[in-house]
């Protein structure tokens, strides 16, 4: 199962209603992550009751300041608390030399390690049921998007185990590693019983501008939560984001179950009407398609 709280939905700057870029993911009720932490996100935590000391890693999409400037505040309240446990920090191309400066910004007693990583395109980084894949793309500085792939997982079809007179047991799990077994005199191969059930996998876009490359890697994902910072009338290539019909052909190309868009310019949520004439034109690409809001959750089970 993964749990996922939008703590930020706005673009750049915080409104009234939104906070600047953070997600909250959470794996079985045990392992935590943030993607990208706004300048509100420890407040949202705790005002949702999402327990921040068991957060161990968080994934920055690029060092622009609506995507990373609730590191500070973070770090500093975990210090308070007495945190031990390593904190874990991922990013593109300089973030060791920006995680350095801010470990060192202000006066404060710290018990815990915080390790950097630098993640290149196509890198994973592995957490026994899931990895998370970084990939590369192209906004104005060095950023990069994350895909959560869940592993595979094997099941075996009692239905026709049955029909060998096999029953679960130690036979079970030898056709799970893979190995043939013999039956009642006869061979009972793996592929005989086991099924291989396809995992979650959720893409997140980061701020980008367009690429073909996004499409390949959202390939049938069960989410893709995309930046859809400008509307496509006020679209400008330049500024290095997605629009919101970019957002959901994407979306469509790629074969996603869903899309959810999320980093929307203040200019459109401040007003209903914006807001709802935005996803109209979003929903005439790509039917399955929401606004992010602040607290917003998804559940995802295979």
């Amino acid at each position: 199962m993964l749990r996922i709280v939008f703590l930020g939905t706005s673009a750049a700057i915080p409104t009234r209603d939104r906070n600047t870029p953070c997600i909250y993911f959470e794996y079985d009720y045990d392992i935590r992550f943030l993607i990208d932490i706004g300048e509100c996100c420890q407040k949202e935590l705790m005002k949702r009751n999402l327990k921040f000391m068991r957060i161990n890693h968080i994934f920055i999409s690029h060092w622009h300041a609506d995507h990373f400037a609730g590191l500070i505040g973070l770090i500093h309240t975990m210090a308070l608390e007495g945190r031990e446990k390593p904190l874990h920090i991922y990013g593109p191309k300089r973030t060791k030399e920006f995680v350095d400066k801010i470990t060192t910004l202000g006066y404060y007693a710290r018990k815990f390690p915080i390790i950097s990583h630098e993640l290149k395109d196509n890198e994973e980084v592995d957490f026994d049921y899931f990895t998370i894949k970084a990939m590369e793309v192209e906004h104005r500085i060095p950023s990069l998007g994350y895909i959560f792939e869940e592993k595979e997982k094997l099941r075996a079809n009692m239905e026709k185990a049955k029909q060998y007179g096999l029953r679960t047991g130690p036979l079970i799990g030898k056709l799970k590693r893979g190995e043939e077994i013999v039956f009642k005199g006869k061979i009972i191969r793996p592929q005989d019983i086991i099924e291989h059930i396809k995992g979650l996998k959720v893409v997140y876009t980061g701020d980008t501008k367009y690429t073909s490359k996004i499409v390949e890697y959202a390939k049938d994902a069960d989410l893709l939560i995309a930046e859809a910072t400008l509307d496509e009338e006020d679209f400008d290539e330049s500024l290095y984001h997605l629009s919101n019909v970019q957002a959901a052909e994407i979306g469509k190309a790629a074969n996603v179950k869903k899309v959810v868009l999320t980093h929307i310019s203040r200019r459109y949520t401040s007003k209903k009407e914006s807001l709802e004439n935005f996803l109209k034109k979003a929903k005439d690409i790509f039917e399955n398609i929401e606004i992010a809001y602040d607290g917003m959750e998804i559940i995802l089970k295979k």
